[in-house]
């Protein structure tokens, strides 16, 4: 977990405590801006192919104007959505704008955990459309409560159960940022706590749209997926000794030049800078500085992984995060900066160059 190679993973305990095949459709081609949401729906009309389009037959079927479920806007769909324009006073134009998808949402409850129906294959089918993976099961559970927290902090929506009317129009909106998926360094072998490394690289590659080898898009079998890239990515002994040490800036070189991408070695400022510009990069510095619950008791040397802005707050995984807080996080620029401002056991100077970002 720590980011010193000369340094233990634990110092001094200050680890409080120890410890799908689906129908994803290919990674999202994120446009290199901000995550912020978006308060308007997309006009969809007849001819328009995709998953939103996709989305929208699930939530015309939940509505009881079943026109199957295809990525076409066909004459089904046309003849579907003028019935429903119909019905509810709207002018019956076959074309799904703005206020039509205000009413075809608005006056049901918001979907939540918990619940089975068509309109959580609608919410499932964005998630894939953002890259995220979802198994299609129509079952708002577990796994598609993890991923709709991780698109709502990634857009500045409040994270929640519950699906909100601003929520629906942001999937629905364009592609703004590849999934981000936190995960934890516990479970992840005997170098679990030296593995913060290899976890915040996990994370970038598949914000990146890089599936990282042997992982199986469920973060509670992510333990191959980190020692590959531990391992094999950075070519580390698979040793009680080198078990016990993290990672630094020439393990990430060899790490991420498996997956033909080069780095950059920085600092906090350029780790703001491109995370302002939605792109990521990894940040190092002592994790007890950090304000949201985590598994230390004492400074620690750590690396972090910032996904991006929200236009107000960066958005952070760390895999130190408490069992309780394993979301993405919302920073302010003075918390990374008060993270990143030293790092136990190295000097102070490195603190100016101690971020890894992509060129």
């Amino acid at each position: 977990m720590t980011a010193q190679l000369t340094r233990r993973a634990v110092l001094g305990g200050a680890v409080a405590t120890a410890a799908g095949a689906g129908l994803l459709l290919g990674a999202p081609a994120a446009s290199a801006a901000p995550n912020y949401s978006t308060g308007t729906f997309p006009t969809l009309s007849p001819g328009m192919t995709g998953l939103s389009v996709r989305a929208l037959r699930y939530l015309l079927t939940h509505r009881g104007h079943h026109c199957g479920i295809a990525n076409t806007y066909d004459t089904a769909t046309t003849s579907a959505v003028r019935a429903f324009q119909s019905r509810r006073g709207l002018p019956a134009t076959g074309t799904c704008n703005d206020a039509t998808f205000r009413v075809l949402i608005g006056d049901l409850p918001a979907t939540h955990y918990g619940e089975t129906n068509y309109f959580v294959g609608g919410l499932q089918t964005l998630l894939i459309k953002h890259g995220y993976h979802m198994d299609g099961t129509t079952y708002f559970g577990s796994k598609t409560r993890r991923n709709v927290w991780a698109f709502q902090v990634g857009h500045n929506v409040g994270r929640s159960d519950y699906v909100s009317m601003l929520a629906w129009s942001s999937l629905f909106g364009p592609v703004s940022s590849g999934p981000m998926y936190p995960m934890l360094q516990r479970d992840t072998g005997t170098a679990q706590w030296s593995n913060c490394g290899p976890v915040a690289a996990i994370v970038l590659l598949i914000h990146q749209g890089k599936t990282p080898s042997g992982w199986t898009w469920d973060v509670t079998t992510r333990r191959t997926a980190v020692e590959n890239f531990r391992y094999v990515a950075m070519g580390l002994a698979h040793t009680a000794a080198r078990d016990a040490i993290g990672t630094e800036y020439p393990d990430f070189v060899n790490g991420f030049g498996k997956y033909g991408m080069s780095l950059w070695h920085g600092g906090i400022e350029d780790t703001l800078t491109q995370a302002r510009a939605g792109r990521p990069s990894i940040a190092g510095g002592d994790v007890y500085k950090m304000p949201y619950a985590k598994s230390v008791s004492g400074p620690v040397s750590h690396w972090v992984t910032v996904l991006g802005f929200d236009g107000t707050y960066y958005l952070v995984a760390d895999s130190i995060s408490a069992t309780t807080a394993d979301y993405v996080h919302r920073l302010t620029a003075t918390q990374l900066r008060t993270y990143a401002a030293t790092n136990p056991g190295h000097p102070p100077e490195t603190a100016k160059q101690n971020s890894i970002l992509l060129r």
